[in-house]
């Protein structure tokens, strides 16, 4: 074979250099990721996404599925979505609305109270790294009072985390969480009594109750969703003709939820009016190309819902930076 002048400078070139590298040591494993906030616009509002962290649920059936559909179909659901057949991550999406006359948060994650693992509990942290104090907040939403969702406003000493807010909620989940009559119950109901009653009583007197439909401030109104639990509630967000709606806990699961919205998740009060309440607000995202916001949908989980065989398919809104 002809050796070319080309090759021959080359092989040379690149033997002188070889020598002259140092060895490198291996580089530590770095862990962690990017601060858990996104923000982004939604007309006139700025919106930001906030991290509590995540969650994971295991084993996925019959967390999901129970009495409807056989572990074979819920791994499957998974398998072809390239995603863990023996447990189920979930992201913890709170949001930050800043109307421009006031901060709204829009549930408040686990807290400090480590009752889904160790993986939650980062809101303020995700709050400070977005540049927003939490004494910054006006009033706290909520879609409901599960623990993850509801126990993020006190700290591990039972204090205020947003020592200047009022918080709204549906009268019917605040009636339902307190109830002292639940504490009779199988756990995990009973612990989720006793802390949600932990957290919510002693801020009592600083709750609005929502009324059904009812404006939480302009441009944000609380749409009844009953299911998941008694009193659920989304949250439809409009500024100047674009509109956003904040689904809470209506899916719990990017592709086993909409896949399959009849599928009963294990957290639902009523699994079915659950099941018919994912299926309408759904198809109506789906029908009005409305965007949404998955609360545990994967970070930062804004996208739309499509039709997709027997139920839905969620289409995430692609990353946009500045």
């Amino acid at each position: 074979m002809k050796t070319t002048r080309r090759a021959t400078l080359a092989a040379g070139f690149g033997a002188c250099l070889l020598p002259a590298l140092p060895a490198l040591a291996a580089a530590p494993p770095r862990g962690g990721q990017v601060a858990g906030w996104y923000r982004f616009r939604l007309g006139a509002f700025e919106c930001t996404v906030i991290s509590d962290g995540a969650i994971t649920l295991a084993p996925p059936f019959p967390t999901f599925g129970a009495g409807v559909a056989t572990e074979a179909e819920v791994t499957a659901a998974l398998r072809r979505a390239f995603l863990p057949e023996d447990r189920l991550p979930t992201a913890i999406n709170c949001l930050v609305v800043n109307t421009g006359s006031q901060l709204i948060l829009l549930d408040a994650g686990v807290g400090a109270q480590p009752v889904f693992g160790p993986g939650t509990g980062r809101l303020v942290e995700s709050l400070v790294a977005a540049g927003i104090q939490p004494a910054e907040v006006d009033l706290v939403a909520f879609t409901h009072a599960h623990p993850d969702h509801a126990w993020g406003i006190a700290d591990a000493a039972g204090n205020s985390v947003f020592p200047n807010a009022r918080y709204a909620m549906s009268s019917t989940d605040f009636d339902t969480w307190t109830n002292e009559a639940l504490l009779s119950q199988a756990e995990p109901i009973r612990g989720f009594v006793q802390g949600t009653r932990a957290v919510l009583l002693p801020r009592r007197d600083r709750f609005t109750m929502l009324a059904v439909n009812a404006q939480v401030a302009p441009g944000i109104r609380a749409v009844p969703t009953p299911g998941h639990t008694p009193g659920h509630v989304a949250f439809h967000l409009e500024s100047e003709g674009r509109r956003l709606l904040v689904l809470g806990d209506i899916a719990n699961h990017h592709v086993l939820a909409l896949s399959r919205p009849d599928w009963p998740f294990g957290f639902d009060s009523d699994p079915a009016q659950a099941a018919a309440t994912r299926r309408r607000t759904l198809d109506m995202a789906a029908t009005d190309r409305l965007q949404v916001l998955g609360y545990h949908f994967p970070w930062p989980g804004l996208g739309h819902v499509e039709t997709s065989g027997q139920g839905f398919a969620f289409v995430p809104t692609p990353w946009q930076w500045g």
